[in-house]
């Protein structure tokens, strides 16, 4: 972790910069290089005690180092006198001049060691001639189960299709059965006869062109040749060449891990315009891409139930009789595997040598989590790990980082990309934001097949991820044995020597708190880190607030926002290194209502919050059941953080009065939960660089507003939500007095409304004014627009449609109102993605000209719905259309648009339909929830 620790040291070092005025611009420079020497690939395999220990030595004295930075920039920006001050400065110099002195000398003997290691591995694969290279891993056995569809999917593209040479690429995680499936297809018979010459070979990790070249002539001829091993590269190439010219040819080339190793032998392969077909499998996307000929890789999926059960029956049960018991035993551990082939194999090779002990089955049972990851995951994790270890430096700590959540949790990508960018290990890029730099990162493990993706939003763009069960104890282990995560879980609680085996390094860790039992966890956490070593802390399930946990005052991310807090916690103002911040509160409104509220009492966070002049992302929300009830009373001083990139509230409104310090946000990507009370110019000109807007509020919040909205100092917004959200017994801003004090009142909803609006009827009660601003009061790069319980006409729909950049248009429950959606003449030009969410809408007037873009249609709980309009069969850009919760007969249209695609256009359109109803279902309140 030598990269990831002198990139965060960077970044500390220019941010004391920023704050102290301390010039350290030749330290940061050296740094610079010596990481920019770290970012050359020397792909060196194999474990090398020297280079690594090495490393580990540059991490430890980056990482002391900064824990040095923060102290003396704490010294400096909060000193108990001028003396400790002046001395803070001598000692901030001094300490980076050191220290970066110390990193460079460990350097160089890195570099030389590396050297020397890269001339004696080069030297072995120029003296190394493998006929038949062995596998580095365990693949499953050649006994496929399950994929039919897929494995006739793969068939045709192979034996069908142009004449010209193509590529089909197979892409998944170590142990998917990527090599199974790739030799079923070789051995098919059909494909036997098809093809006039077959030839494989294997690349691998540690990829020898020679091997590869050897390994083709010889599959090709049956035999080894000892003449062919005799001669050099060029001319194994051009035998091979020359061979593959007699007729048409399947080669599989499996196992390629890198765009050069298929560079180099893609030239291998001539072009005789027969129908010859390539057939790859990687566990990199970006190879796959690089090498398929224009078409999409397909990408293997975990095993669902039924194939893992007959998988692992055909392995242990159909060799020997078992009663009943045993095969209920079984279908449990078979679950338990996560549809991982590799992993179905290996325990069903434990199962077989226990025996009829029921007994152990049943151990097994209660301890299949550990049992895979033990004796069966030992073998697991060595396919895993070559994925691990063949990272390049920087994406390393951003695998090891998922260590901090939960087994099987869901992750938003937007908390996790907030979660890299305040812990400093990313590389900041010329021109990129760091959400971007983020974004990427998350993308080439995703491509590595290392992280997968569970949900996309509507328009196509990652929204949730996750990470398989082996994959995830490897980060685990890995994360433990370099200090990166220290998780706290119920086990560990239980059992004290195992939880102190986590904590193996002197450097500053992170810890991950997994248990709801807390007496002692504080106590073994101080004990373990006593001084200010503890870099951030997540909890997870823990329901009480432990003060001893704010007693780390360099730590950066703090995420207590599972836990529930009276008033806010004073002693977080103390911690100035924070980045991240995310907690829950009870807002003070409800002890003071009725009462002018003015700016020095029944603020739920004190003005001098703006003390936190490091703080990136800022998550705040209302701790129920007060959600809807009261909202939180917050400082104009929220807004004068001039690091603050990513601020998420819940219902709230602002003291209405000037700051002290006024400010310009230039970092301000994203703000949800901005009330519409302030959306005003003076506001929005402090966002200049914003990109995404969540407004939300209630009925009377909307209705305070007039001039809604003034935008045209939000010329970089690209996405903007409007959330309306009701409560039967709200209480809600009445005015703002002429000395800047808030009045507020509580009142009883009329029932009648709410009920009218359920059922999709005129409410009695509505804006005097449309929610929507005139098309020239939007901003000009709006591309995504959400609203949520606005109770817009339909026909107001026609202002949305003249925005020229919009391509995502969603409306969720109650975003417009009326049985019937007739889309006016222009329509929505430039629409790419459609979502239509709780709607109470049956007939939905519209043409192909209306959507002459449209590319993804969703329709969720729309149970009134009719259809889908007909003439939508002449969108030939059209290619999703999913249906989830809708009445069968917009089901029943969707595939009819699918089939006339197809006969009109010969094109292919996706139809997913979920659960059809008829019934109609009762609606679901509105929430003011960010949908960022």
């Amino acid at each position: 972790m030598a990269y990831a620790a002198i990139t965060s040291l960077m970044n500390s070092i220019q941010q004391s910069m920023e704050s102290t005025g301390l010039v350290l611009q030749l330290f940061y420079e050296k740094l610079e290089s010596l990481r920019t020497i770290m970012e050359k690939p020397c792909n060196i395999t194999g474990d090398h005690e020297a280079l690594t220990s090495l490393e580990a030595q540059i991490a430890e004295l980056a990482d002391e180092a900064e824990y040095k930075v923060d102290l003396e920039s704490r010294n400096i920006v909060l000193p108990e006198n001028e003396k400790k001050q002046r001395r803070a400065f001598v000692n901030l110099y001094s300490l980076v001049k050191e220290v970066v002195g110390r990193i460079d000398s460990t350097m160089k003997k890195w570099m030389a060691i590396q050297n020397k290691l890269k001339n004696i591995q080069d030297l072995k694969a120029q003296n190394l001639s493998l006929v038949s290279p062995s596998r580095h891993g365990l693949e499953p056995e050649d006994k496929m189960v399950g994929l039919e569809n897929e494995f006739e999917m793969m068939q045709d593209q192979l034996a069908r299709g142009a004449r010209e040479l193509e590529v089909v690429s197979i892409v998944g995680m170590g142990g998917i059965g990527k090599t199974t499936l790739a030799n079923k297809i070789y051995s098919d018979p059909f494909i036997m006869s098809h093809f006039d010459i077959r030839a494989k070979a294997t690349v691998s990790q540690e990829y020898c062109a020679r091997n590869v070249l050897l390994g083709l002539l010889s599959s090709i001829s049956g035999k080894t040749n000892e003449f062919q091993e005799q001669q050099d590269d060029d001319q194994l190439a051009d035998r091979l060449q020359k061979l593959l010219k007699c007729g048409r040819y399947l080669v599989v080339i499996d196992d390629t891990w890198t765009r050069e190793a298929w560079d180099d032998i893609k030239r291998c392969f001539p072009d005789c315009n027969n129908g010859s077909r390539i057939l790859m499998t990687t566990r990199n996307v970006e190879v796959a891409e690089c090498a398929s000929s224009g078409k999409t890789p397909y990408h293997m999926r975990l095993m669902n139930f039924d194939e893992s059960w007959s998988l692992l029956y055909e392995k242990v049960f159909v060799k020997d009789c078992f009663s009943p018991e045993f095969e209920q035993l079984g279908k449990t551990i078979a679950l338990n595997c996560g549809g991982l082939p590799l992993a179905l194999v290996l325990i069903a090779g434990l199962l077989s040598k226990i025996g009829k002990s029921l007994d152990e089955w049943k151990s097994i049972v209660k301890n299949v989590s550990s049992t895979v990851n033990t004796e069966v995951n030992v073998q697991c994790m060595r396919v895993v790990a070559l994925s691990y270890h063949y990272l390049p430096h920087h994406l390393k700590p951003c695998f090891l980082y998922f260590a901090i959540f939960q087994e099987d949790e869901l992750i938003l990508v937007n908390k996790l990309v907030g979660l890299w960018a305040a812990e400093g290990f990313l590389k900041v890029e010329e021109r990129k934001s760091i959400e971007k730099v983020a974004e990427k990162c998350l993308k080439e493990l995703i491509d590595r097949s290392l992280i997968s993706i569970r949900n996309l939003s509507f328009d196509g763009k990652i929204e949730i991820c996750g990470m398989h069960d082996v994959t995830r104890e490897l980060c685990l282990r890995e994360a433990r044995s370099m200090n990166i995560v220290n998780v706290t879980r119920e086990e560990e609680y239980q059992n004290p020597c195992v939880q102190s085996m986590h904590f193996s390094s002197k450097s500053r860790g992170r810890i991950s708190i997994q248990v709801i039992k807390y007496e002692s966890i504080t106590e073994k956490i101080l004990e373990r880190y006593p001084k200010n070593e503890v870099r951030s802390i997540i909890c997870y399930r823990v329901n009480m607030f432990m003060p001893k946990l704010l007693h780390f005052k360099l730590v950066r991310v703090l995420d207590l926002a599972l836990m529930g807090f009276s008033a806010f916690p004073s002693s977080i103002l103390d911690l100035i290194h924070l980045r991240y911040l995310a907690l829950r509160l009870s807002p003070g409104l409800q002890h003071y209502l009725g009462e002018e509220i003015s700016s020095s009492f029944a603020v739920d966070i004190p003005p001098s919050i703006a003390s936190l002049c490091y703080l990136q992302t800022f998550i705040l929300r209302l701790l129920q059941p007060n959600a809807r009830q009261y909202p939180l009373v917050l400082p104009n001083e929220i807004l004068t953080m001039p690091q603050l990139r990513h601020l998420h509230l819940d219902w709230n409104y602002l003291q209405y009065h000037e700051p002290k310090k006024s400010l310009v946000l230039k970092n301000l990507q994203c703000l949800s939960g901005l009330n519409p009370w302030h959306c005003t110019r003076s506001v929005f000109r402090q966002f200049p660089n914003l990109k995404k807007l969540q407004i939300c509020g209630i009925w009377e919040d909307f209705c305070s507003r007039k001039d809604l909205y003034d935008f045209h100092y939000l010329d970089k917004l690209e996405e903007l939500d409007v959330v309306l959200t009701y409560s039967c017994y709200a209480c809600f801003l009445e005015s703002i007095t002429s000395s800047g004090l808030l009045r507020f009142t509580r009142q009883k909803r009329r029932a009648i409304f709410l009920d009218r609006l359920s059922r999709a009827l005129p409410p009695t009660e509505t804006f005097p004014y449309s929610i929507l601003p005139p098309p020239d009061a939007f901003p000009l790069n709006l591309k995504k627009l959400a609203f949520y319980g606005t109770c817009l006409q339909w026909k107001d729909l026609s202002i949305v449609g003249k925005l020229p950049k919009l391509e995502a248009l969603k409306l969720g429950i109650s975003a417009c109102i009326g049985m019937e959606w007739k889309v006016v003449k222009d329509g929505f030009p430039s629409l790419k993605f459609l979502l239509l969410e709780r709607l109470k809408v049956r007939y939905w007037r519209a043409s192909c000209d209306h959507f002459p873009c449209l590319e993804r249609l969703f329709l969720e709980h729309c149970w009134d719905l009719d259809s889908i309009p007909q003439d939508f069969a002449d969108i030939t850009t059209l290619a999703l259309i999913d249906i989830r919760w809708c009445a069968e007969s917009v089901g029943n249209s969707a595939k009819q648009i699918q089939e006339d695609i197809l006969n009109n256009y010969a094109s292919f359109v996706e139809v997913n339909i979920h659960e059809p109803q008829n019934k109609r279902r009762g609606p679901s309140p509105v929430s003011a929830t960010s949908h960022y």
